[in-house]
């Protein structure tokens, strides 16, 4: 009864946000059907749904079905069903599961949260949600993988794709080490003074030094105990090494021409 009553009031409190946001006028709207096999049974679910936008209000997404059942109280998105940017699509986070997932992206100003939903026994539930500029499919279960910008210190910014751990509906960092992929402009840089190399990343035992104008290739990163990018694997002239970048200001770059933003 309460479980009942609970999804009762969840529905009208949308439609009367929904009615208070349409009378502020709409400027579009536009009813879309899309169709995929989200529950990998072999059958297509027939998604439909509507974004409306509003003049100074953003837009609101004003229901969404799956195989002709409501499923906007599913959602449970924040901030309601309001935002400056939606979207939604159908995603493949991994290949190897059978399933496939539906994307919804929100955005309010510079933020995107993306949120993915999968359906199992007639229902949509929240399986992720993260923020990140571009999801990518992977092979393992339980993960996300990402495109898009880290920032190294001493080094600048690297596109990297970064998977992550999915654990109870959100995105969690793994340990493992990061690479630059093959988006970057560069990843072979010239140092702007002498740096010291170490054997591993805990950058306890030295092994050599570079000189100021050494040219290295940048191989792999990975987090500090603060979760930044400070410990750098590199090679340079047949010899791999770690750069440890808390040896200089945090403020200091380390090379020639760091890749900064635009």
């Amino acid at each position: 009864m309460r479980k009942t009553f609970k999804s009762l009031l969840t529905t009208v409190l949308f439609a009367l946000v929904i009615t208070a946001l349409t009378a502020l006028g709409t400027v579009k709207a536009s009813a879309v059907e899309i169709s995929a096999d989200l529950d990998g049974d072999g059958t297509d679910e027939a998604i439909e749904y509507e974004i409306r936008e509003f003049e100074d209000q953003g837009c609101g997404l004003t229901f969404l079905t799956v195989n002709g059942e409501s499923a906007i109280e599913s959602l449970q998105l924040e901030e309601n069903f309001v935002a400056d940017r939606f979207s939604i699509d159908i995603f493949d986070s991994c290949t190897k599961d059978g399933v496939k997932e539906l994307l919804i992206s929100k955005g309010v100003e510079e933020l995107d949260e993306i949120y993915l939903f999968r359906y199992k026994k007639g229902k949509l539930s929240k399986y992720c949600q993260i923020n990140a500029d571009e999801l990518v499919s992977q092979k393992k279960k339980n993960y996300i993988a990402t495109k898009g910008y880290v920032f190294v210190h001493g080094i600048g910014n690297i596109r990297v794709t970064e998977t992550f751990k999915v654990k109870s509906g959100r995105a969690v960092h793994t340990d493992a080490p990061l690479t630059p992929n093959k988006d970057n402009e560069k990843t072979t840089f010239k140092t702007n003074r002498k740096v010291t190399l170490y054997s591993d990343e805990y950058v306890a035992e030295k092994i050599g030094t570079l000189k100021k104008g050494a040219k290295f290739k940048l191989v792999k990163f990975v987090r500090d105990g603060e979760g930044e990018f400070t410990r750098v694997c590199v090679k340079s002239n047949g010899v791999t090494g770690w750069i440890d970048t808390t040896d200089f200001d945090f403020s200091t770059f380390i090379v020639k021409n760091p890749p900064l933003w635009d």
